[in-house]
């Protein structure tokens, strides 16, 4: 016969072990979390990447194909001018620089704002300068204005600059950044503007 004793002993972490404990706990948890913060940063990052280069390329795109195809066009509004209609001919050695590129089948490329009536309004690069301003390209024909680009772009600055020496050609600038309204902080906005220059050259029969 067994003769059995039970003993009670109550066990339990002392604070230095609770101390210990939550600290290793903490560091952990920091990383992981800066680990998610940077990975969400590059992912975005790439995304708002892509966006820009492709919206910029289906706008180069279109306008290449109007410029190419219609080979003469017409008149750009001086920048320091106001903003009125295609009604001149830039056809001399000179380099014209504007706002407004007019293309002869009665289209127009310039940079608009949008209003609240769903309508896009003519402005110039001063009136995209507040980071808030939803700007964008757009496309003026028999049907109305249009935008070029999707509504997560902004257009600060859009500049054309024709040349007629030797070949026909034009050159142009565009300053874009992501859409302020897309929950995306200033920040980051402000760190992927994205600044575009291309020049688009009349096609040469070649004999």
């Amino acid at each position: 016969m067994f003769n059995m004793k039970t003993i009670n002993k109550n066990y339990a972490f002392t604070l230095v072990e609770v101390l210990v404990s939550i600290t290793i706990l903490s560091l952990i948890l920091v990383s992981v979390f800066n680990v998610y913060i940077s990975s969400t940063h590059i992912n975005m990052k790439t995304d708002i990447t892509r966006m820009l280069q492709q919206n910029t390329k289906s706008a180069v795109e279109l306008i290449a194909e109007d410029v190419r195809k219609y080979w003469y066009w017409s008149w750009v509004t001086m920048f320091s001018e106001s903003l009125s209609p295609c009604d001149a001919v830039v056809n001399s050695n000179e380099t014209k620089e504007g706002t407004k590129l007019c293309i002869w089948n009665n289209k127009d490329y310039y940079l608009a704002e949008e209003t609240s009536t769903d309508t896009f309004e003519r402005v110039t690069d001063w009136n995209c300068e507040d980071i808030k301003k939803k700007c964008t390209s757009v496309v003026n024909k028999w049907s109305g204005a249009r935008p070029i680009m999707n509504s997560w772009v902004d257009v600060k600055k859009l500049r054309f600059m024709i040349s007629w020496k030797d070949v026909q050609k034009v050159t142009m600038l565009m300053t874009l950044q992501p859409a302020t309204w897309k929950w995306i902080k200033t920040s980051i906005i402000e760190n992927n503007r994205f600044y575009f220059q291309t020049t688009i050259s009349q096609r040469t029969n070649l004999k």
